[in-house]
């Protein structure tokens, strides 16, 4: 009979997070192997140079078993998760620790061009020589098909965000996606380690733009869980900032992807709409993008709040984007179809968030939104997503407005110089973002972050298959990938 996953991770040995358990070598093996006939998704993996932790969801909890890293190597996950293949790749980059039985090897990070091998390593071996190029091998079925191979990126000459794209068009529709990831990292987990708390915060809020309130909430909270005390009575305030966070970057999306569609009407109310929005985060939040607006980055008490007529305007713009995204020949029309993720490719993935209930797989971290069950009318193409984000930008805008006032009040930090491990989570713009943190005597032992877009990219290949080279910017809009969250 097969065991369930969570007993056999509940049986290890309690650590000082709460909700991770350790086990040996033979247990890791058994959950493992369990995880075939399983359906606990799988949320991160990563190392602190001594343990591999891999991080689950049952139910609404964080569940986070560890293992301890033997010859520098762990048994891999990747056959069992998909989306665990990144991270394994990350964690051999970083850390020179290899994933046995791992689906893919190839560097995620690294590419040739590091002073050092496994920077994270004790000690670090020199790196080679770096290559000449970037060598891409194609499958069998594209080198028969023959065509062309077009690139898409920043080397092509357009300001994209910083990944790489390999597309083989043999004929009209791509066939095949190669992808190339590290123009974004920044060495954050080596930066991390030994700073304040105040000082990781103010990192952690600069990990990625579009989701900066979401990095600075998960980080609190996994700060409150280990002792820190930076997460408590910040809830309304992680709740207003976080809200007023989703609807700017959503309207910048929708207004992103209006112009590309060439629908000018609607490009230039999303952007008014988003203009308007980035102003009030000026007035009442003191920065535009909301950078140090949360302790502990943000570390003095203050009032954030947005005006009520901007409320009400969001509120007829809303109802207007919404007329004009599904009249006939409106956005919705010219977006169907295309990019496709289906409900069990986000499954297989583990993608949630926005872009994960537009393809018809449930959840959403935020306990306060009610939702029916189930999105049996979302088939996860371009339109979809577009429709949940304008969709979550209404529901945001009705919560801001249950605020008195529409103004809400920022504790301010405790201070706190503490020890301890925790992890904290919450639901950003595009899906979860989630912090791990190990703080000894006030300052970061060990660090980890896991944003949605690390699984989003993953799955590119899959969205891609069968769209024209015309949709790729269509498609990643709408997705709403970072590089910056992927590669830290």
């Amino acid at each position: 009979m097969t065991a369930q996953v969570p007993d056999l991770i509940r049986s290890g040995m309690p650590a000082a997070c709460a909700g991770r358990f350790v086990l040996d070598g033979g247990a890791w093996r058994d959950m493992v192997e369990n995880l075939r006939h399983s359906t606990l998704p799988l949320l991160g993996l990563w190392s602190d140079g001594v343990q591999i932790h891999a991080l689950f969801m049952e139910g609404t909890c964080p569940l986070l078993a560890s293992v301890a890293v033997m010859d520098g190597r762990y048994l891999a996950l990747s056959p069992v998760r998909a989306g665990a293949a990144a991270y394994e790749r990350i964690t051999q980059d970083l850390w020179g620790i290899e994933g046995m039985g791992a689906t893919d090897s190839a560097p995620w990070l690294d590419q040739g061009r590091w002073p050092v091998t496994w920077p994270l390593h004790d000690r670090p071996p020199p790196a080679p020589a770096p290559p000449e190029g970037v060598e891409f091998t194609d499958d069998a079925a594209m080198v028969q098909a023959g065509g062309t191979v077009v690139g898409y990126g920043p080397a092509e000459g357009d300001f994209h965000s910083p990944f790489h794209l390999r597309l083989g068009l043999p004929g009209e529709r791509i066939m095949q996606v190669r992808t190339r990831m590290g123009y974004a990292h920044r060495g954050l987990c080596a930066r991390m380690r030994g700073a304040t708390v105040a000082q990781a915060a103010r990192l952690v809020a600069r990990i990625d733009a579009t989701a900066t309130v979401a990095h600075q909430v998960a980080f609190a909270r996994a700060l409150g869980a280990a002792g820190e005390q930076a997460g408590a009575d910040m809830d309304d305030a992680a709740m207003f900032v976080g809200e007023l966070e989703r609807i700017a970057i959503h309207l910048d999306t929708l207004a992103t992807a209006a112009d590309l569609l060439a629908d000018g009407r609607f490009a230039i109310l999303a952007a008014t709409l988003l203009e308007r929005v980035r102003q009030a985060c000026r007035d009442g939040c003191g920065s535009r993008l909301l950078f140090d607006v949360l302790p502990p980055a943000g570390d003095t008490g203050r009032a954030v709040s947005i005006p009520m007529e901007i409320l009400t305007e969001l509120r007829t713009g809303c109802a207007t984007l919404r007329r004009l995204f599904w009249r006939p020949r409106g956005m919705a029309m010219q977006a169907r179809g295309r990019g496709i993720l289906s409900a069990d490719a986000a499954r297989r993935w583990g993608i949630a968030g926005c872009v994960g209930r537009a393809s018809g797989a449930e959840g959403d971290l935020r306990a306060y939104v009610s939702r029916s069950a189930g999105h049996e009318g979302m088939g996860g193409d371009v339109a979809d997503r577009l429709a949940m984000r304008l969709q979550e930008v209404e529901t945001a805008v009705g919560i801001l407005s249950t605020f008195d006032g529409a103004a809400v009040s920022v504790p301010a930090g405790h201070g706190a110089h503490g020890s301890g491990e925790g992890v904290g989570c919450v639901e950003g713009p595009t899906g979860p973002v989630w912090h791990w943190v190990r703080v000894e005597h006030g300052r970061v032992a060990a660090w980890w972050c896991g944003d949605a877009s690390l699984l989003l990219f993953q799955a590119l290949p899959g969205i891609l298959s069968g769209a024209v080279y015309e949709d790729v910017p269509l498609i990643l809009t709408s997705l709403g990938l970072s590089a910056a969250g992927a590669d830290l």
